[in-house]
Order: structure tokens, then C-alpha cells, then sequence
């Protein structure tokens, strides 16, 4: 092929074009572990050891590390009656902040009607301080 051919020009033109989409194309997405940022928040339902909650739409669980999460129901009935909570995290083994889970309840009733199953997302870990700005009867 000779310099100025037709064809040596189509070849230029087609290396300039791929630089030129190169330069201009998007970077990859950061995620949380690029900008330094700690691990999700999270808990495994099974080491959870004691609840409250807040008539039949949140719950406030306390795990064996210590930690306390809120979880929001959009209403569960027999929620605020239940004596026992069970929690399954649907992604796998933990829940996590943003995360939904299945909540069931047992609670005292003639013909099992606070007994329920429903959906709830994990919405925030509670810092020590925020656990204690909960009222008491709230904090797990």
C-alpha cells in the first residue's frame, strides 16, 4: 500500500476514530470499596437475641454483637402482640442495610390470627447514641 492511497487513508481515518471514541468514553463506576468507605452494615438474623417494636410497623433487633437494626414493615398484623420474631434474610445468610427480609410473628391469639408472615427492609443500623434516644419501651 502507498503512502496517500486511498486505501492508507481509510486505515488513518479509522485509527483516529478509534482513539477519538477511546478518549471519550466513559470511566467504569466507582464502588463504595473505591471511595474507602466501610463494609454494609450487616447482621445474621440468626444471632438475633432480642426485639422490640413499634406498633405493627417497625422492629428494633439486637444481635449478639450488640448491634441494633431498624426494620420497617409496611404493617404486619400481630406485629406489636408477637412473642416470638423470626427473620430470614432473602438475599442469603445476612441482612443488610437496604436489604428485604421476611418477618413472621407468633404471638398469644385464640385462632392464630397474630400469627403472620410479611416483608420488611432493613433501614438503618442505630449507633449507640441513637439507641439511646429510642424510648426505652423501644430499645431492644
Amino acid at each position: 500500500m502507498r503512502p496517500g492511497s486511498p486505501r492508507s487513508r481509510s486505515i488513518a481515518v479509522v485509527a483516529v476514530a478509534a482513539l477519538a471514541l477511546g478518549a471519550v468514553a466513559p470511566a467504569p463506576p466507582t464502588t463504595p470499596a473505591d471511595e474507602g468507605s466501610t463494609e454494609r452494615q450487616c447482621f445474621r438474623p440468626q444471632t438475633v437475641r432480642n426485639y422490640r417494636t413499634d406498633h405493627d410497623t417497625t422492629v428494633y433487633v439486637r444481635d449478639l454483637r450488640g448491634q441494633v437494626f431498624e426494620l420497617q414493615t409496611t404493617g404486619c398484623r400481630g406485629l406489636s402482640a408477637s412473642r416470638t420474631l423470626g427473620i430470614l434474610a432473602q438475599t442469603g445468610g445476612r441482612a443488610c442495610v437496604g436489604d428485604s427480609v421476611t418477618v413472621s410473628t407468633a404471638g398469644p391469639s385464640l385462632m392464630g390470627e397474630n400469627n403472620s408472615v410479611c416483608s420488611a427492609r432493613v433501614t438503618r443500623k442505630l449507633s449507640e447514641a441513637g439507641v439511646e434516644a429510642l424510648p426505652s419501651r423501644l430499645r431492644p
